[in-house]
C-alpha cells in the first residue's frame, strides 16, 4: 500500500509510537508546517504537553520526515480548485485529493469530512484501520 499521510494522521502516528508505518509513505510539503503548528498549538495554547515533549515530538518528526517522500502540489493548481469546488473542500484539503490521485496513493487522515469527500474521487483509509490490519 503506498499512502499519502495528512497532518492529522502523520501526528497521531508519531504519538502511538508507530512510525514504522511511515517510513517509505508520501505526505505533502505544507503538511510539515501544520505538523509544526499542532505540535506547537498542544504546548503553548492548549498546554496539553509540555514544551519538553514538544521538543521530543518534533526531533521525532523531524527524524522521522527523513524517511518520506515529500510531493509538492505544483503543477496541479487547476485540478486542485476544480476540486474544491467539487468536493466543497480547502484547496489546502483538495491538494490532498489532487496528489493522492496523480500518484495512486490512498489518503491517510482522521478528518471525517476530509475522509467522506474525498472518497468520491480517491481511496482514504485512518490510520486505525490501518494498525489494525497489521
Amino acid at each position: 500500500m503506498r499512502l499519502l499521510f495528512d497532518a492529522s494522521s502523520l501526528i497521531y502516528a508519531i504519538k502511538l509510537s508507530k512510525i514504522e508505518l511511515l517510513y517509505g509513505n508520501y505526505l505533502q510539503w505544507l503538511t510539515i508546517y501544520e505538523a509544526l503548528n499542532a505540535i506547537w498549538k498542544e504546548a503553548y495554547l492548549v498546554k496539553s504537553i509540555t514544551i519538553n515533549e514538544a521538543n521530543k515530538l518534533v526531533n521525532i518528526f523531524t527524524e522521522t520526515i527523513d524517511f518520506m517522500k515529500i510531493l509538492s502540489p505544483r503543477n496541479l493548481e487547476h485540478k486542485i480548485l476544480e476540486y474544491a469546488k467539487k468536493l466543497h473542500l480547502t484547496a489546502y484539503d483538495a491538494s490532498y485529493v489532487a496528489l493522492a490521485e496523480k500518484h495512486n496513493l490512498i489518503l491517510v487522515t482522521e478528518d471525517k469530512k476530509l475522509k467522506e469527500k474525498a472518497n468520491k474521487i480517491i481511496k482514504t483509509i485512518s490510520l486505525n484501520n490501518i494498525v489494525n490490519t497489521r
